[in-house]
C-alpha cells in the first residue's frame, strides 16, 4: 500500500511540477517534464489523465502548436466525457475555453 502511494505521489509531483511550469509561463520545460510523463500516464487515473492531455496541448498551444494541441485538448475532452468531473472547475473551465478555438474544424 505504501508503494502505491508513493507512486501516485510521485506521478502528481512530476505532473504537478509541469502544470506549475505552465502556470509560470515556463512553457518549454512545462512540455518537456509533460514528455517524459508521457508512457507513466497512460496507466493514470481518468482524472489524472485528463489533466495531463489538457496540460499537455495547453503547453503545445502556447508554443504555436496547434495541430498537436488540438490532439492532446481532444483527448482531455473526450476523458471530461466519459468521466463527468474529471477535471477540476478550474481545469474544466481551461478545457472550455480553448478547445473551440484548437478543434474548430472550419466549414
Amino acid at each position: 500500500m505504501a508503494t502505491l502511494a508513493l507512486g501516485l505521489g510521485a506521478c502528481r509531483g512530476g505532473l504537478g511540477e509541469a502544470v506549475s511550469q505552465f502556470e509560470a509561463g515556463q512553457y518549454p520545460a512545462a512540455k518537456q517534464r509533460l514528455e517524459l510523463l508521457e508512457a507513466e500516464a497512460a496507466g493514470w487515473s481518468p482524472p489524472q489523465r485528463a489533466e495531463y492531455a489538457l496540460y499537455r496541448g495547453l503547453t503545445l498551444g502556447a508554443l504555436g502548436d496547434p495541430i498537436h494541441a488540438a490532439g492532446w485538448v481532444r483527448r482531455a475532452a473526450a476523458i471530461e466525457s466519459s468521466h463527468p468531473g474529471a477535471l477540476s472547475p478550474g481545469d474544466a473551465r481551461r478545457l472550455n475555453l480553448v478547445a473551440p478555438a484548437l478543434l474548430d474544424d472550419g466549414p
